[in-house]
């Protein structure tokens, strides 16, 4: 046995057993409710290091979980609210772009326009790079994660709770943020680029109601009206960020009501009076928004249910939530879910039981609320958040990222479970290490699905390889699986996706078909079957009005067949809708030049030019509208412009070659002939220009055949004369 020893002080020193019984001592002490479930220090442990821990401990895991999101490809809705929506695209911070951003897409009146705002800023720092845009989502996650902390924790002080929750306020305010943060259900919230528009919202709504809870409970009205101004701020940016975010005025009155002022007949009396005013007020503006009870009724036009219908299956669809809440296995998650619309109470039979579980889950939770306030505000805040998007609006039936404001407070109560048993097993500390591994072992296991989903989703074509798998009866699965397969060149599968995607005819809504049928026009216009195209094309432009690809891709079929002056008409007035935009702007040049309208096109090339020094393609209007006016000079140094930019362009060295010819240049007419042979390689001269030359209406220039090859012969014959010449 080792032996103490005395120091040079003349004191005994701790002996090996000594410090194993102290060692010992502070374990069986460790995980108590009077520690607040702390490891053994000394000293106390000040709320500053507690949050410093908390946001070091929440950035390491969320990176750790998310690390292989930032480079995650676009997805589904991205294209038209992101990359190929010319409104947030902006170069520039005027007045004009940014009202174009925040008016959304229809243009018609303000749009989530925080959001697109957002998205703007990230197109006009970095273009369409994805990794700025995940970076953006991340951080928005994250910071959403630090003052859902920061509330759950601050919550548990209140006077009303302290007494129960004090000494365990911080494991559990972690627990709950942990458990909520990294759960795989939200990583379409995240990771889905388009959906930042809900983690926006749900970032300000909870920064809102923290700034709430500060002023509410500040000592200096100085302070109290500082953090009620922030609440004001945040909540606005909340519903400028999505319209569900609405429903905040409630969530705090309600707050107030159980867990500041405690739920007696006297204050629900007075919630009722001071809760009138607001609900009502979030009534009417929410149908004047969206153009009242008539328009929200005529909206279900585009859907495949009714609104009775809607109403029936939304509480089947938030019973699936929160069982996908609780158990997120990654076999269970997707982007679309396949889920039979309730006709009528009993069909499916699922439907009234679902109804009698909310109706039982509320009841209860307003039973508990003077006894248990925090549980019950935590199930009436999930229900409640719930209500725009799962009641009256035309909305799709269920997405995921639906739950990320809802589900905010819905993990409070399990913390407080697995405290109370670590707790309960105080003294049996072999059960408390358990109850600790397990809440551990759950931690990993929901971060590792996590991970593993956020593989499948960043990738296009894993997601809809994955979607098709598990519910392979939709029909927008296969529609994008079948573009999946021709991002990755894989046009023989192509095809057959489509016409799956059209014979289950299960869409959900006539906008979900049109864009099935913009790509089967996409994919017979590659496979230069114009007129099957141009039917779908049309057909798809009957819902989708104002989706510009059909416009240009109709205008164009237009063009193919020479009927010039209806592909005018079409653009003409998209254009004058989006005057700014380069696909549109391409086209319209195209088509004035077409109609021999030379001094037009040249006006719109230049400005186009003016805009945006990168649209090369109008150097080959303003050089073709030069040399049809005969200013072959202008001609050559704009096609040679063109030439530097595309060195390669069979166009550029044929006008060139012409060009050189017309104005006696030998010695370049020389080097371009040289670069022709080389670009035809084993051709014919004939067959290479017939090859080039297809579809000519769509072509600015259109080469001579005739008058190139007599230039080549010519040249052969004159080329060792002029050789000894020089």
């Amino acid at each position: 046995m080792c032996q103490g020893n005395i120091n040079t002080q003349g004191q005994p020193s701790y002996t090996f057993n000594s410090q194993k019984q102290v060692l010992i001592k502070e374990i069986e002490n460790m995980f108590t409710k009077e520690n607040g479930f702390t490891l053994p220090i000394n000293s106390n442990f000040p709320d500053g290091k507690k949050y410093a821990f908390t946001f070091i401990a929440l950035l390491i895991i969320l990176l750790s979980i998310y690390s292989n999101s930032f480079y995650g490809d676009w997805h589904f809705d991205d294209a038209f609210n992101i990359s190929d929506n010319p409104y947030v695209q902006i170069k520039s911070f005027s007045w004009e772009n940014i009202k174009s951003c925040i008016y959304g897409l229809a243009q018609e009146r303000p749009s989530r326009p925080l959001s697109y705002l957002s998205f703007a800023l990230n197109y006009y720092w970095d273009g369409t790079n994805v990794f700025g845009y995940h970076l953006v989502n991340f951080i928005i996650h994250y910071l959403a994660a630090v003052f859902l902390f920061l509330f759950i924790y601050n919550t548990l002080k209140l006077p009303l709770l302290r007494e129960k929750y004090e000494n365990i306020s911080y494991p559990i305010a972690l627990l709950a943020t942990f458990f909520w943060a990294i759960n795989p259900v939200f990583v379409t919230a995240v990771s889905y680029i388009v959906q930042r528009m809900a983690s926006m919202a749900g970032l300000f709504y909870i920064m809102s109601m923290f700034f709430y809870l500060k002023g509410r409970t500040a000592q200096n009205s100085t302070h109290s009206i500082s953090f009620f101004i922030l609440c004001c701020l945040a909540g606005f940016a909340a519903v400028l960020s999505k319209e569900n975010a609405a429903i905040l005025p409630v969530s705090i009155l309600l707050f107030d009501l159980f867990l500041i002022q405690g739920v007696t007949k006297e204050n629900i009396k007075k919630f009722i009076k001071i809760s009138t005013v607001p609900f009502l007020l979030i009534i009417i503006i929410g149908f004047i928004y969206t153009g009242g009870f008539s328009n929200a009724l005529s909206g279900y036009k585009i859907r495949d249910f009714t609104m009775v219908q809607r109403l029936l299956t939304e509480p089947r669809v938030i019973i699936f939530y929160l069982s996908l809440l609780f158990y997120p296995i990654n076999s269970r998650l997707t982007l679309l879910y396949d889920i039979n619309v309730s006709h009528s109470l009993f069909q499916p039979w699922t439907t009234l039981p679902a109804i009698l579980l909310i109706l039982i889950a509320v009841g209860f939770a307003f039973y508990i609320a003077k006894k248990r306030p925090l549980i019950s505000f935590c199930i009436i805040f999930f229900f409640l958040n719930h209500l725009i998007e799962g009641s009256i609006f035309n909305l799709e039936l269920i997405y995921e990222h639906r739950n990320y404001l809802p589900a905010m407070l819905l993990f409070i109560p399990i913390a407080d479970f697995f405290i109370f048993v670590l707790d309960y097993f105080s003294f049996k500390k072999f059960l408390q290490f358990s109850v600790f591994a397990g809440i551990i072992i759950i931690i990993i296991c929901m971060g590792n699905i996590t991970y593993r989903r956020n593989a499948i989703v960043s990738d296009d074509f894993r997601l809809w390889l994955d979607n098709t798998e598990k519910y392979p009866n939709l029909s927008r699965t296969h529609s994008n699986l079948g573009n999946a397969y021709i991002n990755s060149q894989q046009r023989a599968k192509v095809l057959p996706e489509y016409e799956k995607a059209v014979s289950l005819n299960n869409f959900g809504g006539i906008y979900a078909r049109a864009i099935q049928e913009h790509n089967l026009g996409l994919y017979y216009y590659q496979e230069k079957k114009y007129s099957q195209a141009l039917s779908y094309f049309e057909s798809s432009y009957k819902v989708l009005d104002y989706y510009l690809p059909n416009s240009i891709y109709i205008s164009k079929i237009k063009l193919i067949n020479n009927k010039i002056t209806d592909a005018h008409r079409i653009i003409e007035k998209q254009i004058e809708k989006y005057p700014d935009n380069p696909e549109l702007v391409e086209i319209f040049s195209l088509i004035l030049y077409k109609e021999g309208n030379l001094d037009k096109a040249e006006a719109l090339s230049k400005n186009a030019i003016k805009n945006n020094l990168s649209s090369t393609f109008h150097l080959m209007i303003l050089a073709e509208t030069a040399r049809k006016k005969g200013n072959y000079k202008s001609a050559i140094i704009l096609w040679t412009h063109y030439y530097n930019v595309f060195p390669l362009n069979p166009y550029a060295n044929l006008a060139l070659i012409e060009l050189y010819s017309q104005t006696n240049n030998f010695k370049l007419l020389d080097e371009e002939i040289a670069k022709l042979y080389c670009l035809k390689r084993n051709k014919t001269l004939i067959s290479y220009i017939k090859e080039i030359s297809q579809d000519k209406n769509l072509l600015v220039y259109i080469p001579d055949i005739v008058k190139i090859k007599s230039i080549v012969k010519n040249n052969k014959q004159l080329l060792i004369p002029r050789q000894n010449f020089n």
